[in-house]
């Protein structure tokens, strides 16, 4: 139990406040849980069906903003991806929904 606490503590400290700051220096302006802005802002209506497909959505989503698509995960029912910045370091990792090409935040 000490363990975890301290662990805690470590992560909080020192870890996780340099991720917390690139995520929210304000390159991000309104929330997630949105839908590609070529289909519209109440769904897709179109299922993701290759990690080409969602790199493809991601583009077209982030184009406003200074970032790059990074790795692109496939997983059961959605597909993972890296957004990083300038400096190739990460800012978010997002999801794509298979069935539905809404994109959230994870991380």
């Amino acid at each position: 139990m000490k363990k975890l606490l301290l662990l805690t503590i470590l992560l909080t400290t020192f870890v996780l406040p340099d991720s917390y700051a690139d995520a929210m220096n304000g390159w991000w302006e309104g929330p997630y849980g949105d839908y590609c802005p070529m289909w519209g802002s109440y769904g897709a209506r179109k299922p993701v069906r290759t990690a080409n497909e969602a790199k493809k959505i991601l583009q077209e989503y982030f184009a406003p903003y200074d970032v790059k698509i990074g790795k692109i995960k496939e997983r059961e029912w959605f597909f993972e991806a890296d957004i990083k910045g300038k400096n190739n370091n990460l800012l978010d990792i997002v999801i794509v929904d298979k069935r539905t090409g809404r994109i959230r935040s994870i991380y």
